[in-house]
């Protein structure tokens, strides 16, 4: 970047650039925010998760942790009861996904005043592992709001090596 010690100082006049843009770093900032923005568009159409009539399918924070032996996932799921949780694990990945739904209902017949109130949620969230894990042996609880999965690490495989002779 160039830096001016003085507006007067100009790399090119400003008649240059037409009325439209005033210097070239104007344009630059433009373009940078077209394609900014096109880009978020662009990934928030066809990368975000998406039900069948085009919501977007909520997905839960998660945080994944590196221990020694294992791996520790920890995802928020609140308002989820464990029954309603499914959790899939293969040597080199993780999928969460439930569903809840509830109905609350109020009335007061002196009033004649009725509420009625459904919610619905439903989330995905698949993760791959850096490492492979043993899919037999996934612990996972959930407490508060929070599940928790322990995956631990497979065994490395050992190295085996010959030594080959030159002729």
């Amino acid at each position: 970047m160039i830096r001016r010690r003085n507006r007067r100082d100009e790399l090119a006049p400003r008649s240059l650039w037409g009325p439209l843009w005033s210097n070239p770093m104007t344009m630059l900032n433009d373009m940078d925010r077209l394609f900014d923005d096109f880009r978020t568009d662009w990934e928030s159409m066809f990368l975000t998760p998406r039900t069948v009539q085009g919501e977007p399918i909520r997905q839960p924070l998660v945080d994944l942790v590196e221990e020694d032996k294992a791996f520790v996932l920890r995802a928020e799921v609140p308002g989820i009861n464990k029954d309603e949780l499914n959790i899939e694990v293969t040597e080199n990945a993780i999928e969460i996904s439930g569903e809840s739904s509830s109905e609350k209902e109020e009335e007061d017949k002196e009033t004649g005043f009725v509420r009625r109130e459904r919610h619905y949620a439903r989330f995905h969230r698949s993760l791959p592992f850096p490492e492979k894990i043993v899919p037999d042996d996934v612990d996972a609880q959930l407490k508060d709001g929070i599940l928790t999965v322990k995956a631990p690490k497979a065994a490395a495989p050992e190295k085996k090596s010959k030594k080959v002779s030159v002729t």
